[in-house]
């Protein structure tokens, strides 16, 4: 059975809450953790705070607290939603700007763009099966690096 094409509208809509992530860091190794997304400002809709916590494990089993805060904020026209950076040296700029089309990624619904970082491109992607599970794969090329991030979501139990 196929499955409405969900608007962005709806994608930004479902993604507050509680979600695990895993991680895929290539040879570099993985990440485990939470993922929250939260109404930072109340007054501020069509604003989501992201904050992801976990442990870095390294391929020379090496282990690591990390975490990594995003601000998601929905545009009506075009429709998207933006992910802008919330560490001190890039704070309020924009990483990605998530356009979902009618293009479908292993069944799902996906968006795409390209985030310049000095000679780096992020080329990021991020898929969205359903309510409970989407992912983002980030190809990252350059002069010195050539790896994929897969990331998998999937929404956490109520309790």
């Amino acid at each position: 059975m196929i499955q409405p094409v969900p608007s962005t509208a709806t994608i930004f809509q479902n993604l507050p809450g509680h979600w695990t992530l895993e991680r895929d860091l290539g040879p570099t190794g993985k990440f485990s953790g939470n993922v929250t997304f939260h109404m930072a400002e109340p007054e501020k809709a069509g604003f989501l705070r992201y904050r992801e916590e976990g442990i870095l494990e390294r391929g020379d089993g090496k282990r690591f607290d990390g975490y990594r805060e995003y601000d998601f904020v929905l545009h009506e026209k075009p429709p998207a939603i933006e992910m802008l950076f919330r560490d001190p040296l890039s704070f309020g700029n924009r990483y990605v700007l998530l356009q979902f089309g009618e293009d479908t990624a292993d069944e799902g619904y996906s968006a795409r763009d390209i985030h310049t970082c000095g000679e780096d491109f992020y080329h990021h992607c991020m898929i969205w099966y359903d309510r409970n599970h989407f992912e983002t794969k980030i190809k990252i090329t350059g002069p010195k690096k050539d790896h994929l991030l897969h990331s998998i979501y999937h929404r956490k139990p109520s309790a």
